[in-house]
């Protein structure tokens, strides 16, 4: 048995349908149930909440191998309880969702990459670089009217898709051979948000503008919007990585552990058209 969290998350969601496309058994842990069975039709869904022991204990029982994300501004302590509820519940493997660059700081993703290594599990991780969904989802509505606005400057960033993020988290959770590996996920080229734009208005036959903003403009946004002050500061580290071109580095691990090349950004923005329409 697999057990899924975060599974309305943009990988959880795919992690789910390409293990159930190849016939595994699947546990989602969903924190908002009504949600999950809606999505999930069919598929066993339970109660987990990082922050309710007795559920992620209850989650766990009979499972093997847990596809394991959290939400983004989350500090390490809830999640390192669930890597050792797992440790107690017998689970055998973790593939874990991080990010690129955590292995050169001291966040709370290192933190609990940290707490895997020293469970003695058998443990993959995933570090992505920027998703090519954050433009289908936090950063719709720019494109949809026209404008996108970042904190990016010039910096160029080798965007990865939800789906191959997915696909390596499959392989992982299913496969020997990746015990120990910590795979830095990325595209297959790394682009400025100018080429990114243009894109977009090839594929809309629109043009899409980007303009740079300030890092203050960014924080004064989202307090605006009412997110937290751990996920501002997150969002603000992230970007100040692009800036000052830490996010332009491309790899071939995606190849490597699938088999095929990632998905390029012109063909994200071709399966996602009616997105901003």
């Amino acid at each position: 048995m697999i057990l899924v969290t975060t599974p309305n998350g943009k990988v959880g969601s795919e992690v789910i349908r390409q293990l159930q496309t190849q016939g595994y058994a699947v546990r989602v842990g969903a924190h908002t149930l009504e949600k999950a069975r809606a999505a999930f039709p069919g598929l066993e869904v339970v109660h987990f909440d990082f922050e309710n022991p007795e559920s992620v204990r209850a989650a766990l029982e009979g499972v093997d191998s847990i596809y394991l994300a959290s939400p983004g501004d989350m500090l390490e302590g809830p999640v390192n309880a669930v890597v050792d509820a797992a440790q107690a519940a017998g689970v055998k493997r973790i593939v874990r969702l991080s990010a690129a660059g955590v292995e050169y700081g001291d966040s709370p993703l290192r933190k609990v990459e940290l707490h895997i290594e020293k469970s003695g599990l058998e443990h993959t991780f995933l570090r992505p670089s920027w998703f090519m969904q954050n433009y289908s989802t936090m950063n719709a509505d720019g494109v949809r009217q026209g404008t996108l606005y970042e904190p990016a400057a010039d910096g160029q960033t080798a965007f990865i898709d939800a789906r191959d993020i997915a696909s390596v988290a499959v392989a992982a959770l299913t496969q020997d051979g990746h015990n120990g590996k910590a795979y830095t996920l990325t595209g297959s080229e790394a682009l400025s948000r100018n080429d990114v734009v243009a894109l977009f208005s090839s594929a809309l036959g629109r043009k899409i503008t980007y303009i740079s903003i300030a890092d203050e403009q960014l924080r004064q946004g989202m307090q605006a919007a009412g997110a937290s002050t751990d996920y501002v500061e997150l969002m603000s580290t992230l970007y100040g990585y692009v800036r000052v071109g830490a996010t332009a580095m491309v790899t071939d691990e995606v190849q490597k552990v699938t088999g095929r090349a990632p998905i390029r950004f012109e063909q994200f923005v071709e399966d996602h058209l009616e997105t901003w329409r």
